[in-house]
């Protein structure tokens, strides 16, 4: 019985939340009814999605190219490079 009761409660409210939001809302707001099955919304989305990628490829490609730029650094300060002689040593081996 308590389910009975809870599931018509739930059920109310979402019709409510449907009617307020795809008719009333709409309607105060002079748009077009049901928003939810308007496929601009979902285009919107993939847009925004799409977006967020090319920025984070644009950020993966800097720490690429910075991290390139280390290793070149790195790479010239790792070389070897020969003693020079201090006092006393001979100069010519």
């Amino acid at each position: 019985m308590i389910l009975v009761a809870l599931t018509e409660l739930v059920v109310t409210v979402l019709l409510l939340y449907l009617g307020v939001t795809q008719v009333i809302l709409p309607l105060w707001r002079d748009t077009l009814l049901f928003p939810m099955f308007r496929r601009e919304r979902r285009l919107q989305h993939e847009l925004a999605e799409a977006t967020e990628q090319v920025v984070e490829a644009g950020l993966e490609r800097k720490i690429a190219g910075t991290i390139q730029k280390a290793e070149s650094v790195r790479r010239t300060v790792r070389q070897p490079t020969r003693p020079t002689p201090g006092p006393g040593e001979n100069v010519s081996q």
